[in-house]
Formats: structure tokens, C-alpha cells, sequence
């Protein structure tokens, strides 16, 4: 065969990166994710400790009860971007036609002997970074990943063309990607338990569960997958939330919300969009989750205007008195600086944008915490003037310890005095 596509995944990736990092850990239950006394989730964790019972997205407390031998560690995104890196470095060398899917995983398409090409690629992480990768090797992007989910961990499994719908028919319906876990139950309560009774049932059988999709899913039971490697699905929105160390009235979840603002902020800005659209997530003290979004005239990407969007919304659907456990925001809507932009009219909104790369300039030579809204460290109620205690705010701040705020200043919360916001959750999706 002349083209294969490879699916690359690192196995238990950020557990992985800390049992690289601290050799005393190898063979050793870790669970990434933060202090298990928290409300945080599990990141990821190493195999050791899956043994256990323990999965990604699961409280952490709970991950504490089924693992008790564990060693906790904090996410150190920086740590797994940088290691990141350096595989994605290594894929590249084989192919130009790389696609990245996460921190964590990609597809690459080659020409030639696709399984020696896998076998080289895993060889060259674990020699060259240390870790183990699991490949899976197949004609389209389907099956490359179906292949490397059955071949973890640190496997390598190769399907050939000619062996698609042989290998197929016998897995489970839930094993298809796309098909999620109610469609999967729905189907087997038709009797449909293999990929290959799927493959050959008559649609009239399948159109009640499926709809309109019944062509499109038999076909992928098949092993169809036309998409090209390299043509990733467009980025839609941006999103940054917390689950509260413990419950907050609403009127007091601001310097938490400024605080997202600028990580949300910040990301944007690096890879070079503006929003035209923001979403305020609050998750109460009861677990009922609302959002409420609004569109702009004009798109943004700095912290103020995040938080000034963000701010009313906050202000106007949710209850100052009303307790919360997790707040969240999105950026939505999202225009690229190399997309057509519509002429700018007003001289602010250039200065916004200038306004917002200092800001990162003086983020990436002193710290994400050097410079940021007044609204992080409010206290009674107000932003304070004199130098903020190690408690309040980050220790170093510009101007003697006074927070600064690109922004301008901003108005105080209502409600009670507030408390210091709790660490950051990790970015990104739970690990495999």
C-alpha cells in the first residue's frame, strides 16, 4: 500500500512526564490533577494506578478512596506543552502531513511502508524524550484510531486494507467513534451488538435510532473514512472555567471570573483570534448549570473586554446571593487575524489591541501573574491601592505591589468580603 495514515498517542501522558521527570515515581500510582482534598478531577493517571479503578474526569476525592497509595501532583501545563513539542517535532521529520488532535496525540499520513514507519517514530520517543507512544496504522483516520485505542499501551497495531471489515465486524457497536454511549445501548436493544451486525442490518431496522445518519454510520462500520489528514475541524470557541475550592455567593465569584478573563485572554491572543461572542457558565450550589451568552459589534480579545462582557451577564442573570460551585466563560464566534477583516473606524480599537500584546510582553518576561485586572484583587468590596498582601495577590507586582489593570479601573462585586480565588484547573481535555 502507498498511503497509510498513522494515529500517535502518548500513553497516560502527563503521569507519564512526571514519572519521567522524578525516577523514584516509575511503577508507582499517579494521579495528576491536584491536592485530592479539592473538588478538582483527575487529569490523568498513570496505568498504575487505573489498576484501581481510577479514570480521567473523576473527583479527585474519590480517586483518594480507590487509591489511597497514590502520589497527587499538580497539572504543570508548561511541563507537557514543552515535551509536547519536542514529540510533534520528531512526527514531523517523518511527514509534512501532520495533524496535532491534542496535547497529546496526532495523525499522520505517509507514503511507503507505513508499519516501519510507526515502528521508527516509536522507537525515536522513547529514545529521544523517553516516553512510550501507541500507534495505530490503517488505511484512513478511522481506523488508525481504532487501531491505536486497541493497542494501548505502548503497542502498535497495523490494519490493512484488505483486512478493514474482517478486523471490524467483530467489536462492539460502542467501539465506533462518534457513536455515543445512548445510541450504543438503543442499538443493542435492537439486537445490534457487533460492527458488523451494524454493517449489514437493513436500514429500515436502524432509521429509529439513527435518522438520517443510518447510510453515513453503516458505511464507518465498514471502515469508510474520507477526511484527510491535515483539514482539521476549524476552532470554534475558547473556554476557561473553575470548580470553587468550596461554594461562593455569586456576588463574590468576580476576581475568580477576572482571573479566567485572562487566561482566556491570553490564549486568543496566541493563537491569534478575536471573539465575537461571550458565554458566562455558572454551575449553583445545587449543581444546576446555566449559561448565557451575548454577541458583539465588535470582535475582542483583551482581558477588560472580556471581563466587562462576562461582568454583566454575571450581574444580570444570576443572583448575587445565590451560591455557586463552578463559573466559567467562553470566547465564541472567533475571527482569525488572517481572515478578511471589515476596516477599523475608531482609533481605541487599535489602541486596545497594542494595549493587550504589552501586556503580554510583560506576562512573558515576569510572570502570568505581573499584570493583571484590578478586579483579581478585590477585597470589601474595592480594588485595593496599598500593596496587596502575599494572601490577596501575587508577590512582585508592578508600581510597589500595586495590582494594575489594563483595563482601567473596575467597579467591586457586590456582597460579602472576598476570599483569595483557588488554584487554576488545568486546561485542555482528560487524558487517555
Amino acid at each position: 500500500m502507498d498511503r497509510w495514515v498513522l494515529h500517535c498517542d502518548l500513553d497516560a501522558f502527563f503521569a507519564a512526564v512526571e514519572q519521567l521527570d522524578r525516577p523514584e515515581l516509575a511503577g508507582r500510582p499517579v494521579i495528576v490533577g491536584g491536592d485530592p482534598a479539592s473538588r478538582g478531577v483527575v487529569a490523568t493517571c498513570s496505568y498504575e494506578a487505573r489498576a484501581f479503578g481510577v479514570r480521567s474526569a473523576m473527583p479527585l476525592a474519590q480517586a483518594r478512596r480507590l487509591c489511597p497509595q497514590a502520589v497527587f501532583l499538580p497539572v504543570r501545563r508548561e511541563r507537557y506543552e514543552e515535551v509536547s513539542r519536542r514529540v510533534m517535532a520528531i512526527l514531523a521529520r517523518e511527514s509534512p502531513v501532520l495533524e496535532p488532535v491534542s496535547i497529546d496525540e496526532a495523525y499522520l499520513e505517509v507514503r511507503g511502508d507505513g508499519p516501519a514507519t510507526a515502528r521508527r517514530l516509536r522507537e525515536a520517543v522513547r529514545r529521544e524524550v523517553g516516553l512510550a507512544m501507541t500507534v495505530g496504522v490503517g488505511p484512513n483516520r478511522l481506523v488508525a484510531k481504532m487501531a491505536c485505542q486497541m493497542a494501548k499501551p505502548d503497542g502498535l497495531l497495523v490494519v490493512p486494507p484488505d483486512a478493514v471489515e474482517r478486523w471490524l465486524a467483530p467489536q462492539p457497536v460502542d467501539a465506533l467513534p462518534g457513536l455515543g454511549p445512548v445510541t450504543a445501548a438503543r442499538l443493542r436493544r435492537l439486537g445490534i451488538e457487533t460492527l458488523g451486525q451494524l454493517a449489514t442490518a437493513h436500514p429500515a431496522r436502524l432509521h429509529p435510532v439513527l435518522k438520517s445518519r443510518v447510510a453515513e454510520v453503516q458505511a464507518r462500520a465498514r471502515g469508510w473514512d474520507p477526511r484527510p489528514v491535515g483539514a482539521g475541524a476549524p476552532v470554534r470557541s475558547f473556554s476557561e472555567e473553575r470548580t470553587l475550592a468550596r461554594d461562593r455567593r455569586a456576588g463574590q465569584v468576580l476576581p475568580v471570573l477576572a482571573e479566567l478573563c485572562e487566561e482566556l485572554g491570553s490564549r486568543l491572543r496566541r493563537h491569534g483570534y478575536r471573539a465575537t461572542q461571550v458565554t458566562l457558565k455558572v454551575r449553583y450550589a445545587d449543581f444546576t448549570t446555566i449559561t448565557r451568552s451575548r454577541s458583539l459589534e465588535q470582535p475582542v480579545c483583551g482581558d477588560g473586554e472580556l471581563l466587562a462582557v462576562a461582568r454583566e451577564l454575571l450581574e444580570r442573570h444570576v443572583p448575587a446571593g445565590r451560591w455557586v460551585r463552578l463559573v466559567g466563560v467562553a470566547a465564541g464566534g472567533l475571527v482569525h487575524r488572517q481572515d478578511p477583516q471589515q476596516l477599523q473606524l475608531w482609533p481605541g480599537d487599535q489602541r486596545a489591541q497594542r494595549l493587550a500584546e504589552a501586556v503580554d510582553r510583560v506576562r512573558g518576561r515576569f510572570g502570568p501573574s505581573a499584570i493583571g485586572l484590578a478586579a483579581r484583587w478585590l477585597h470589601q468590596g474595592r480594588p485595593q491601592g496599598r500593596r496587596v498582601p502575599s494572601e490577596h495577590g501575587p508577590a512582585g507586582l508592578p508600581g510597589g505591589g500595586r495590582p494594575v489593570s489594563p483595563a482601567g479601573p473596575t467597579p467591586g462585586a457586590r456582597g460579602a468580603p472576598v476570599e483569595p480565588a483557588p488554584g487554576r484547573r488545568p486546561r485542555g481535555g482528560a487524558q487517555r
